[in-house]
């Protein structure tokens, strides 16, 4: 009896094994199927492309019928990234664009005060090479045939055109300090041989060789040594002027206050992105105060969309709000997108770099894709808000939006790569690409 209850037992326990492996296999094939499903659906979102915009060609331009109001003050020009050879190419179209049609006479760069300050040197007519220039504009990701191309023009156009005519290069970012005491170094060796000695040590010994030695508990040090070069430089103004000139004099001092600056931003600000930018708005303010005064001229800034839109639209949106509610309609926007990009970014270092391919989704840069030129210009208020056009950049859209990072979410997270606002909230204007390539830094120099 005791056996016959075994048997039937283990046969009870097998049928409940074989319903259990069952049902286990039904929920396996179910996860599977859905996988398929999302995966499907997944694909056919990513695989649609925008609608065709029948209105777009005629209500767009290209570059060369760019239009600025008159009594802009400021000019920004954004890039979506940084890495890619067309926004890089696009600060000098644009540039040359604004010094034939308008008062602009001044690029200023994302790119370092004291670096861009040497490079101008050589703009003015100085000497050396557009290489060597270029070198100092403050990043890697600089160092590129484009950028080159950039100083290369700047100083050639310099010499043919006339004094009251000529063109400069500043650089408005404080992240580095190399080339800005590089700057006071050969300010000094120009106007008193014995202090270039005293002050380049004193430098050099509280700031260290590169930017990574500053250390935050010789802040305060740091601010003294600032403030007695400002002082030796107003007290000695005449004399140094009769050597450098007057425009010199006035830089160095201002180099003084930028590395005070760097001092902060490092010791007292955590490299925060609104303290970078707050330090960017005081010298564009500076480098403007300049132009109008000395050469009755505007500005242009050549920067990522992040800094330049109006309003909040990334983690690093300060600079272009700043702009926009102190100057107004005298600020005037133009941001940049492209719908496909191979970007170059910074794998192990900023010269260790490594292409990702991205696909904004942005719908005003797809309907690039099958005309003649290569890029188109859209200028906002000449958009009939009541077409296909003026119904999309009056709308949240999908834009590309990459930095000088690399991340493994940019494979699976859309947003970590894009941003989702409407056009005319950020910008005034767009230049958009339907596919762009990475650029080329030079790995041996």
């Amino acid at each position: 009896m005791a056996e016959e209850k075994k048997i039937k037992d283990e046969k009870t326990n097998e049928t409940k094994q074989a319903k259990k492996s069952g049902s286990g296999k039904k929920v396996v094939i179910g996860i599977i199927a859905a996988v398929v499903v999302i995966a499907g659906i997944f694909v056919a979102i990513k695989m649609k492309k925008p609608a065709k915009m029948k209105d777009f060609e005629s209500q767009v331009t290209t570059i060369d019928g760019i239009e600025i109001p008159e009594g802009t003050r400021i000019v920004a020009l954004g890039e979506a990234a940084h890495g890619n050879k067309e926004f890089q190419s696009l600060k000098l179209e644009v540039f040359q664009e604004l010094v034939e049609k308008t008062n602009v006479r001044a690029l200023i760069l994302e790119g370092d005060l004291g670096g861009c300050a040497i490079a101008n040197k050589y703009i003015q007519g100085g000497e050396g090479t557009a290489e060597e220039a270029t070198l100092h504009l403050g990043y890697t990701l600089y160092k590129t045939d484009e950028m080159c191309e950039l100083v290369q023009w700047m100083h050639d156009y310099n010499e043919t055109a006339a004094e009251d005519d000529k063109v400069r290069l500043y650089g408005m970012d404080i992240q580095y300090d190399e080339d800005t005491i590089l700057y006071l170094e050969q300010f000094y060796q120009a106007v008193d041989e014995t202090k270039f000695n005293d002050y380049s040590d004193q430098m050099v010994s509280l700031m260290g060789e590169v930017s990574e030695d500053f250390q935050a508990s010789n802040y305060d040090a740091t601010v003294a040594l600032m403030d007695d070069i400002k002082e030796d430089i107003e007290a000695n103004k005449d004399a140094y002027t009769e050597k450098v000139g007057a425009a010199e004099v006035e830089f160095a001092s201002y180099a003084a206050e930028n590395l005070k600056y760097f001092a902060s931003y490092r010791a007292k600000e955590n490299c925060a992105n609104k303290a970078r930018d707050t330090y960017m708005k005081v010298n564009v303010d500076w480098f403007l105060e300049v132009e109008e005064r000395e050469h009755n001229g505007a500005v242009m800034i050549g920067c990522h969309n992040g800094h330049m839109t109006r309003n909040h639209s990334s983690v690093a949106t300060f600079l272009g709000t700043f702009l926009a509610e102190e100057y107004g309609d005298k600020y005037f926007a133009i941001g940049t997108d492209a719908y496909y990009s191979v970007t170059s970014l910074p794998k192990t270092s900023a010269r260790d770099r490594v292409d990702r391919k991205f696909c904004s989704d942005d719908p005003i840069a797809y309907q690039v894709k099958d005309l003649s030129e290569d890029k188109y210009y859209i200028d906002f208020s000449k958009v009939d808000a009541n077409s296909d056009l003026g119904k999309k950049i009056n709308s949240n859209i999908r834009t590309g939006s990459v930095g000088e990072t690399d991340s493994i979410m940019y494979k699976f997270v859309k947003s970590t790569y894009t941003i989702n606002f409407k056009p005319t909230d950020m910008y005034d204007a767009m230049i958009v690409y339907y596919d762009v390539e990475p650029i080329r830094v030079w790995t041996d120099k």
